[in-house]
């Protein structure tokens, strides 16, 4: 099996980061997913790269029914295989078995390489705010269990953004510009666990835990019909509390904010999960047409 692209570096794509106030690993303090190229899960540091990061994020407000956004939707250019428990029981994957698990999947350059490492070096040791739980799980059996746990109980429902497109390598995460026709909140609950499809050859998902946290379906329909998609149904998140977060934040930083000072939302991938207990309805806002 080898593991490869052909397009390693992609400057249209975009990275998601927050950390802690006190950040002394700037790898630790990172969350980020769907990011192949300029970043690769890391946040960068310069004017370019803090820009997309900002661009990432918005404002709670925007979530409302005739609202205009330009939505930064990290690409999905693939769908890597989802294994069964048995298979990925069989495959080493932790940090001690690095090179066991270089020679089974034949890396085609030394960075693609370092995703794997950083995948999981992340899984090993899952770098969360205070009071947030995390792990990562490698077939659909172990996804499930882990949103279990985290959340405390069997009785979960998970959602995702499956009719999201598969995109065309070089396609821009910032996308055109919509108009929000119709919002769902997917809980009444603060507490979601959010599931973020990490870069490896085959499926592995990083969950965790972020409350107080406000979870929407979006739908999205280009404002002159000439952006492609037409029409989307994203999922978005909303961190309600950002006290904890760097000041150092792209987002804080461009609208010259402090943490605490806003609700800061953002798109997921398609292949991202929103997992919330079973039993708490959201409730739906959408426009007349």
């Amino acid at each position: 099996m080898s593991y490869g692209s052909e397009h390693e570096e992609d400057p249209h794509k975009a990275t998601m980061s927050y950390g802690s106030e006190n950040e002394e690993d700037p790898h630790k303090a990172t969350m980020s997913y769907g990011v192949k190229g300029e970043g690769s899960h890391h946040a960068h540091s310069h004017k370019h790269g803090n820009k997309k990061q900002a661009d990432v994020f918005f404002f709670h407000d925007i979530l409302r029914p005739g609202s205009v956004i330009i939505p930064t939707i990290p690409l999905t250019t693939s769908l890597p295989a989802l294994l069964p428990h048995n298979v990925a029981k069989s495959i080493p994957f932790s940090t001690e078995r690095l090179s066991d698990i270089i020679a089974i999947f034949a890396p085609e350059s030394l960075a693609m390489a370092r995703e794997i490492r950083w995948t999981l070096d992340t899984c090993d040791h899952p770098w969360t705010l205070p009071g947030q739980k995390a792990g990562c799980a490698t077939s659909l059996e172990s996804l499930t269990k882990l949103a279990s746990s985290l959340h405390g109980t069997h009785n979960v429902r998970a959602f995702s953004a499956a009719n999201l497109p598969i995109d065309a390598a070089g396609t821009p995460a910032l996308r055109g510009m919509y108009n929000v026709t119709a919002v769902r909140k997917l809980s009444d609950s603060q507490e979601i666990v959010t599931c973020h499809d990490l870069t490896y050859p085959y499926t592995v998902y990083y969950c965790h835990t972020a409350n107080p946290t406000a979870a929407y379906t979006v739908t999205l329909e280009s404002v002159d019909g000439a952006t492609a998609p037409e029409v989307m149904e994203a999922l978005a998140v909303c961190h309600l509390d950002t006290s904890r977060w760097s000041p150092k934040n792209p987002f804080f930083e461009l609208h010259n904010l402090k943490p605490g000072d806003v609700a800061v939302c953002h798109f997921l991938t398609k292949l991202s999960i929103i997992w919330v207990r079973g039993g708490e309805p959201g409730d739906t806002h959408g426009t007349t047409r």
